[in-house]
This record gives structure tokens, sequence and C-alpha cells, in this order.
């Protein structure tokens, strides 16, 4: 018997790209993230389906394991836009909340909503703040080293004269952003985006890379 393509890969880097290009447009925001963690065994039923589709004899039978698929993805996503369950990450809503002066170090801030939170001249290196929003939020005077800010939103952030040496910023989006004067030795920010409106770290119109 011939064994039938699998399908659950390509279909997971579907949705992943379409998920992070929804977070692109604004029309998905990056704390479902946290929410969409929870679901993590829905790829192994995926995969179990994807065994039993491969080792039948019935087109019918594989095509329809595929559709199920494809709405169970679908379906886990839309849970998770809707913010269902809760995530339970550290520090979940921390919109507009003050941390000037504050030591951070290793801290996790992971799928947090950090919008227009205040951290001028704390601490964070090495801390996690991946799949965060940080859209207007406080950074400058900020040491940042080694820190993990992949995957997040830092739409119009003040980032003036923070340290981010070593720190991963990759899938960053730096659209509006103020880093003039920021510090980025060895710092990785592969596909992060600036734009014409960001400052970059010299101090002239993005887009800075």
């Amino acid at each position: 018997m011939e064994r039938r393509p699998g399908y659950v890969g390509p279909l997971l880097l579907i949705a992943i790209g379409l998920i992070l290009l929804f977070n692109k447009l604004g029309l998905l925001h990056w704390g479902s993230w946290g929410s969409l963690w929870h679901y993590w065994p829905v790829i192994l039923i995926l995969w179990g389906i994807e065994i039993l589709a491969r080792h039948t004899e019935s087109s019918v039978v594989y095509f329809t394991a595929v559709f199920l698929s494809i709405v169970l993805i679908i379906g886990t996503v839309l849970l998770a836009w809707t913010g269902y369950p809760p995530s339970d990450k550290t520090g979940d809503d921390l919109r507009e909340i003050i941390f000037n002066n504050r030591h951070f170090e290793d801290k996790e801030f992971n799928f947090a909503d950090l919008d227009n939170a205040d951290f001028n001249n704390s601490i964070l290196n090495g801390a996690n703040l991946n799949f965060a929003s940080r859209q207007y939020a406080n950074f400058s005077n900020s040491n940042l080293e080694g820190a993990n800010l992949n995957f997040a939103d830092l739409k119009y952030a003040d980032l003036r004269n923070a340290v981010l040496d070593g720190a991963n910023l990759n899938f960053v989006d730096l659209d509006g952003a103020n880093m003039a004067g920021a510090r980025l030795k060895g710092a990785n920010h592969a596909f992060a985006g600036t734009s014409k409106t960001t400052i970059c770290p010299d101090s002239t119109n993005g887009p800075c890379w």
C-alpha cells in the first residue's frame, strides 16, 4: 500500500504565517499567543489524525482527515483570538504600569501586554519578552543586554539610549519606534521591521537596516 503524503507540517506553517501576518496588520493582538500556547496538545491530535490518514486506502477518508485537521486548526486559532482560555503568563496585563529604576534580570514577560508601560532607566538583562505587546512603551536608558524580544510588537516604543547588546529582536515590529542612541552590539534582528517613521540608532529616519 502506497503511503500518502503528510500534511500537518505544511498546515501548521501556513497557520503560523497567517497569525504573524494578522499580528503585523493589527488584526490579531500579540497577547493572543498567551492563550494559543494552551492548545499545544492539538499538535498531537493532528499528528495522530495524519498517521491514520496516511495509512488508509480510501481517498475519501484521507481528504476527510485533511478537512478535519484544517477545521481543528481554525477553531483553535479562533478560540485563542477571543482570549480563551485567559493567558496565565507572568504579568499578563501591565499596560501603563510604571517600573522606573527597577531590576528585572531574567524576568519572564512572555506574551504580556506592556503597552504604554514605563521601564525608564530599568535593568532587564536576560529578560524574556517574547510575543509581548509593547506599543508606546518606554525603555529609554534601560539595559536589555541578552534580552529576548522575539516576535514582539514595539511600535512607537521609546528605546532611546537603551543598551541592547546581544539581545534577540527577531521578527520584531519597530515601526515608529525611537532608537536614537540605542546600542545593539551583537544583537540579532533578523526580519525585524523598521520604517520611515522609525528613528534609527544614529538618529536618522529609517529603514534602519
